[in-house]
């Protein structure tokens, strides 16, 4: 009974909250309107988002949903042109395509068209003959051809000059991606500059030019090297190939095959555009702080003018063959052993996909799903879980799961499919579906406040949906019977699934693209074309910065002796309540131990599983966390709910029962997780070996309970460290619409503390190295690539420092216009990733430090490391590159805002660093008046000349390690000795 009325309690709450955010009745029907300057629209009535979709007459979608929270835009330009769309003899071909969007058009990044154009055209010639021969000789003289011809062609590019300009108007997360069926080109960019942005976009859009070719395939075979080191990416790959046997779905990578990345057609790539790439094949999507009506005039001012292609054809791809029985592979590498296994079904528009994703939230719901609470609450595997993708002509529900020492891949699957089982014969709790739906329109109303959503107005328009469905599509959920749930896993639920265990051995079948030679492309950083001046020139009303007073932004009361902070949550009725602590896994090792174990416990009156599932049926989220020096205990959802959500929170913390056999169990996941960071290249490069180069072997990530310590720890320890936290000082944070003090009386009511509250346990020490003298440690790791970090200690936290290393960072190490991006990757094609920052300690008695990154090719290893080093020892000075560093400087501060409970997490921030006030204004301020020369000052005295730990990951018998010796002198670690056990 009580479980029934709390079902009901929590829809009717989700209702109410819902309603109250759409503001009007009930029901999606499609309205056609037209706005006050004649431009006809569609709209759907009560859309919590306010979306308008405008068609342009050359057929070009606008999507539009205005937020007022900051004066900012973020932009994604989709296009239906994805790897399923790449000619079967060159895949790959999209995602080039994407990366050359970048270099500029025949305005964009030239300083001579005529004579660019006609070196262009002769590349593309060289690049049809290479492609047309077999003999490996002859292939590469057309190349050193190709390669010399380029060079000339260079000297009329104006490198990166797209970045230049984004940055210019103070975009940020400037990036693209191509997935199977589209690509989104990303950019957030200042309210005031949306018309500039528009300019740029719709000329980049127009025409495509293929300058810096060659460096940018280097690049993209670098890509295709790194992938190949991610064993989850073949394991991926090795799913979606058996799913699709026919489909381009599993047929095409979006990388594309190795041997059509050596054999590139420039021609194909231009027929490829020109196909795609056209106005009615795309669409804009923007959320933000805009005018509808002046925003849709732009628009079509600038994207009005690109031509549709009138003969655009829909893509015919074969139909898949029902899969009848268990299809098994195996992928091997050095990471640890994993599985995943898949079931097909009809794609995104179909009725598949309404009963999948709530299948899907049954069994997974990070909660109370059945493999959450029957597999991994109860400690069966290591972990489990499951997900869908539905893409347009097909979808499927994926199954993952790791497992526990000593059990096999199998027996994990057998478990995954017993609780599929359980669904196909109805055997879950009649609330959970309700519950289900319930928490995700929660899910839904937390992204109604974002501009994120205008990526999913993006997704809905590549998947040829409408909006109208998919605003309906939870309500059509909440129709869905249990009768029909099991009715339709039945049906689709069998032997019908494609499973790859991701087994732990060396893979024979490693495919790599060799590096070809190639001459470095001399990048003049002050060439600029004459669209980039005349773009320059254009002005725009300047947007005040705003800077946060906390004192008035974040209201402070006392609870007894306890800080009680509040910000009014102004957009729904959703909060979220923390108690902070000021200490860490520094101050009580056990703390971290006994917040993991918290979740596997239960009370007098509640199993550990019915725990999860109260929480779940009022849509409330709780948890803790122990970082090296703070540590959190919070919980979050309806607002409604906040009430009966810490009555039942605080009755954990002050009741939760010690349990030996789940601490055991515990223990051994823990072990088990150890040897598996043992096993991956990211655990060990930039959590063991990075801390081993700034402490040594004692640092915060080896300082842990040894095997034996966790065997024998005393369990009422940690229950009674549980039951005591709220003893020790800490200070409460609320963010919700309800009032302050009205919210403090219940949390008065429950939150039972001491009339004087503990001291924290005095934080252990960690003496950061110095670095004076070059040296490089060495971990041995079967991969493709080398990694690399350069790392150096410079001095203890200062905050005069921070503007210039704000602009050190945007001109020198960060984005894609900057100084060691165009000379690592443009210039040179050594990586596909590198950069190098500045780093910010996170407290105030700790330092800054200085550390680079790329990852190459072992035999590019020396010249990959000299370019980063001789740039680390001699930045390059720009004026121009400087200047539109700066003014992105300056547009981000005018136009972010700390606002919603961000402004208190900022704040939290500052106090580490002895800053109670908005750091921002100094440093914004000082930007303003900081020329090339304090740059420079600032970069001889905390960048150059200094000396180096050289940090590198790599496989050993690919290793020169003459060239690593002329680094500094060599030391080869041990997994034990980086990760302390």
């Amino acid at each position: 009974m009580f479980k029934t009325r709390i079902s009901v309690l929590l829809a009717m709450a989700v209702l109410l909250v819902f309603t109250a955010c759409s503001k009007k009745e009930a029901g999606y029907a499609v309205k056609q309107e037209t706005d006050k300057n004649g431009y006809k629209y569609e709209a759907v009535e009560n859309d919590p988002y306010g979306l308008r979709i405008y068609t342009l007459e050359n057929g070009l979608k606008v999507y539009l949903a205005v937020n007022k929270d900051a004066p900012r835009v973020q932009t994604y330009i989709a296009v239906k042109a994805g790897s399923t769309y790449d000619p079967s003899e060159t895949t790959g071909l999209a995602h080039y395509l994407e990366h050359m969007m970048f270099k500029g058009s025949d305005e964009i990044a030239t300083v001579n068209w005529e004579e660019e154009k006609v070196l262009l055209e002769t590349i593309s010639d060289l690049y049809e003959q290479h492609k047309a021969t077999d003999d490996p000789e002859e292939k590469k003289a057309i190349y050193r051809k190709i390669d010399s011809v380029s060079n000339v062609a260079a000297q009329f590019a104006a490198a990166n000059e797209y970045d230049k300009m984004v940055s210019s108007i103070g975009a940020s997360g400037t990036n693209a991606y191509t997935t199977h069926e589209r690509t989104v080109y990303m950019n957030n960019v200042p309210s005031n500059e949306l018309d500039k942005w528009m300019q740029l976009e719709s000329e980049r859009f127009s025409q495509l030019v293929l300058r810096l070719f060659h460096t940018e395939l280097e690049t993209v075979y670098e890509e295709f090297n790194m992938y190949q080191d991610y064993d989850w990416a073949k394991a991926d790959e090795t799913l979606l190939e058996n799913l699709f046997p026919k489909h381009p779905y599993g047929q095409q990578t979006t990388i594309g095959k190795p041997e059509h990345l050596k054999n590139p057609s420039m021609v194909n790539i231009h027929n490829y555009h020109d196909t795609y790439y056209v106005p009615n094949n795309m669409a804009v999507c923007l959320s933000g702080d805009f005018d509808m009506e002046e925003t849709i005039k732009m628009i079509d001012n600038h994207f009005g003018k690109l031509k549709p292609n009138d003969n655009l054809k829909k893509n015919e791809l074969p139909k898949e063959d029902p899969i009848t029985a268990p299809v098994i592979k195996e992928v091997l590498g050095p990471d640890e052993e994993s599985l995943t296994f898949a079931y097909r079904f009809d794609g995104y528009n179909s009725t598949d996909r309404k009963y999948v994703t709530m299948i899907d939230y049954m069994l997974n719901n990070s909660k109370a799903g059945l493999i959450d609470l029957d597999l991994v609450q109860s400690q069966k595997v290591l972990s489990a879980g499951c997900n869908t993708t539905f893409l347009k002509d097909y979808g499927y529900h994926e199954f993952m799961g790791r497992p526990r020492e000593g059990q096999t891949l199998e027996e994990v699957r057998d478990l995954i499919l017993n609780e599929i089982e359980k669904i196909k014969k109805g055997e879950f709790e009649d609330w959970l579906p309700e519950a289900v739906v319930n928490n995700m329109k929660l899910s839904r109303m937390r992204s109604v406040e974002s501009n994120g959503r205008a990526h999913t107005f993006a997704v809905n328009f590549t998947n040829e949906s409408t909006w109208k469905a998919y605003l309906e599509f939870l309500d059509e959920l909440s129709k869905i019977t249990k009768e029909e749930i099991v009715k339709f896993a039945k049906e689709h639920y069998k032997d019908n699934y494609v499973c790859v265990f991701k087994r732990t051995g060396k893979d024979e079948n490693i495919v790599k693209v060799e590096k070809p030679e190639m001459t470095p492309v001399d990048i003049n950083r002050e060439l600029e074309s004459e669209f980039f001046k005349n773009f320059k020139e254009i002005k725009t009303e300047e947007i005040q910065p705003v800077f946060v007073d906390f004192k008035k932004e974040i209201s402070t009361k006392k609870l007894g002796d306890i800080q009680y902070d509040y910000i009014k949550n102004k957009t729904n009725k959703l909060f979220s309540l923390y108690y902070v602590f000021d200490m860490g896994r520094d101050n009580m090792r056990e703390l971290s131990l006994a917040f993991s174990y918290l979740k596997y416990l239960g009370t007098d009156k509640y199993t550990p599983e019915d725990i999860q599932k109260e929480f779940y049926k009022l849509g409330l989220n709780f948890g803790v966390s122990a970082e090296d020096n703070r540590s959190y205990v919070y919980f979050s959802g309806l607002e409604d709910n906040f009430e009966k959500g810490i009555e039942l929170f605080e009755h954990l913390l002050a009741n939760c029962k010690p349990d030996q056999a789940k601490y055991d169990d515990k223990v051994k996941d823990i072990l088990k997780n150890r040897a598996n960071n043992k096993l991956d290249k990211g655990s060990i490069l930039w959590g063991g070996l990075y801390h081993y180069g700034k402490f040594g072997k004692f640092s915060p990530y080896t300082n842990k309970f040894t095997e034996e310590e966790l065997i024998n720890f005393d369990i009422n320890k940690l229950t009674d460290l549980i039951h005591d936290v709220s003893s020790y000082k800490h200070k409460m944070f609320l963010y919700a619409q309800m009032d302050q003090d009205a919210a403090g009386k219940i949390i008065e009511k429950y939150h039972k503390v001491p009339e004087t509250l503990k001291d924290y346990p005095k934080p252990i020490e960690y003496p950061e190295l110095n670095i004076d003298k070059n040296q490089v440690y060495f971990v041995d790791y079967d991969m493709v690539q080398t990694n690399i970090v350069m790392l150096t200690k410079d001095v203890p936290f200062d905050m005069t420092l921070m503007p210039q290393a704000k602009i050190f960072n945007e001109y020198f190490g960060g984005g894609l216009s900057s100084i060691v991006f165009q000379e690592i990757r443009e210039s040179k094609a050594l990586a596909y990733s590198a950069f190098a920052v500045y780093s910010q300690p996170v407290e105030k008695d700790k330092s800054f430090y200085t550390y680079g990154f790329v990852g190459t090719q072992p035999d590019k290893m020396k010249i990959a490391t000299d370019a980063l080093l001789e740039l680390m020892n001699d930045m390059p000075k720009a004026e121009k590159q400087f200047n539109a560093a700066k003014e992105s400087i300056i547009k981000k501060y005018q136009t972010s805002r700390l606002i919603k409970s961000s402004a208190y997490w900022t704040y939290l921030r500052n106090l580490k660093l002895g800053i109670d006030y908005d750091v921002r204004e100094n440093i914004y301020n000082s930007v303003q008046k900081s020329t090339l020369d304090d740059l420079g000052k600032f970069f001889d005295d905390h960048i150059k000349g200094r000396k180096y730990t050289f940090l590198v990951i790599g496989n050993k018998k690919d290793i020169d390690f003459n060239v690593l010796g002329k680094l500094g002198p060599v030391t080869e670690l041990t997994l034990e000795e980086i990760f302390g056990y």
